[in-house]
């Protein structure tokens, strides 16, 4: 009788698992590991500084009464390509589209403002006190932008439902203060009248009826732009262009009663407030639904002009995504350039966090240390620690790098003695103290921080 004893088949078996597992692992070499061009990875101390600045925006902007709103970063195309960005609809390529069969076209958010003023009446906020102040703060999605990321963040104030000038005033004054408390002082904004739809009808009929004799004479970028869009006659830089422009009527004669007195009291209350300003004529903004008063934000590092956002009523906004007449004015805030001019400039400096790293060596000790973290843990002190390790030096290395506020060094006699070594990071002093003193202890020096 043939003994008993492992088949063949079980260990072809186990061959081909064996194999079959290696082959699982094999590394992919169609895997990239970059970012997808025009995006970048934030963490470390650019996240801490990124969290910094998200606390202080939330705190200030809460303030002066504005709520925080976080809408999808998906909506659906119509919305935004027939609302905000009716303008742009035609180039579908810069925008990021999810095709899905059967379904209504879905956009992945190119900007705040439509998915603020959805938000608005999908939720009856028209019933709410007015008018309704909110901010959103974050990321939009928008490709083959000149110099600028596929992902990138974005800062949208909006106030709902007041045609005030006031609420203008307001909206500017706020962003002012909040620009303040990160140290950034040197601002300016540039503001126009753009007149209200029926003033811009009457214009453009004035600039057509102008240069209807004329046309000859303009550059063939003008001739297309007087069938097209007439309004960028007024920015060419062609010298007979310029010329021909010289004689044309001033837009000022076309305003309405309520626009010029919108503006003039939005003027008045800057002055008032000593906020600085200047009247920029050639401001237009980005030819979409603005209208009545517009503004841009500007930074000056010297003889630098930065633009950091730009502001605007668009109370045609509203009438178009609701038939309810509402008004509307918004503003838009690159955050990547704000927090790009605070790390570049060390206007601010992240919040300072109080924490410690604890050292344990020996396995009584690795033992105590969950326990002592758990315990420091629930007050809120922020500990570090690499139970894995028991090297002392290797402890300590990772301590260092961690720059941490204090360390703490349990061993086999700490723990018979029922105390732990305190060792401040930046002095190199030391203390023991009994595990019953260790959290007072730390509280006090995490108060002295703050």
């Amino acid at each position: 009788m043939a003994k008993k004893g492992i088949r063949f088949v079980d260990i072809k078996e186990k061959l081909n698992h064996k194999t079959d597992s290696k082959r699982s692992t094999k590394t992919n070499k169609n895997i990239v590991l970059k970012t997808v061009t025009k995006t970048k990875d934030v963490f470390g101390h650019n996240l801490k500084l990124w969290k910094t600045l998200e606390h202080k925006i939330e705190k200030n902007l809460e303030f002066y009464g504005y709520s925080k709103i976080e809408t999808p970063i998906i909506e659906y195309t119509e919305l935004v390509l027939g609302g905000m960005l009716k303008a742009e609809s035609e180039n579908k390529k810069q925008f990021f589209l999810v095709d899905k069969n059967g379904e209504k076209s879905i956009i992945m958010r190119p900007e705040l403002i439509s998915g603020i003023v959805r938000s608005y009446f999908e939720n009856k906020m028209q019933n709410q006190n007015q008018p309704v102040k909110m901010y959103a703060l974050g990321q939009v999605f928008c490709d083959k932008v000149e110099n600028m990321f596929s992902q990138y963040h974005q800062l949208s104030l909006e106030a709902i439902g007041d045609q005030s000038p006031i609420v203008d005033v307001e909206m500017i004054n706020t962003i002012k203060k909040l620009l303040e408390e990160f140290k950034i002082n040197n601002i300016i904004f540039e503001v126009n009248n753009i007149g209200c739809d029926h003033c811009q009808e009457i214009y453009v009929k004035e600039i057509k009826k102008f240069y209807k004799e004329k046309k000859v004479k303009l550059c063939n970028k003008c001739k297309k732009y007087l069938k097209d869009n007439p309004w960028e006659i007024l920015n060419c830089h062609e010298e007979k262009c310029k010329a021909l422009r010289s004689t044309l009527p001033s837009y000022e004669d076309f305003w309405c009663h309520d626009c010029k007195s919108h503006f003039s009291t939005i003027i008045e209350y800057l002055e008032f407030l000593k906020i600085p300003y200047e009247i920029n004529n050639k401001l237009r903004g980005l030819n979409r639904y603005e209208n009545k008063f517009i503004f841009k934000i500007n930074y000056i590092d010297g003889d630098k002009k930065k633009n950091i956002g730009l502001g605007f009523r668009h109370d045609d906004l509203i009438k178009t995504i609701s038939s309810n007449g509402r008004y509307g004015v918004g503003v838009i805030i690159d955050a990547n350039m704000l927090f790009k001019i605070i790390r570049e400039h060390k206007i601010e400096k992240e919040d300072k966090d109080f924490s410690v790293f604890l050292v344990q060596i020996g396995d009584t000790a690795k033992r105590k240390a969950f326990e002592v973290v758990e315990s420091l843990r629930k007050e809120n002190i922020l500990v570090r620690t690499n139970l894995s390790k028991d090297s002392l030096r290797a402890q300590i290395t990772i301590a260092e790098k961690e720059k941490v506020s204090c360390i703490l060094v349990i061993g086999q006699e700490e723990v018979m003695r029922g105390e732990v070594i305190i060792r401040d990071f930046q002095s190199g002093l030391q203390e023991s103290v009994s595990f019953a003193k260790l959290i007072p202890n730390l509280v006090k020096r995490k108060n002295q921080i703050n």
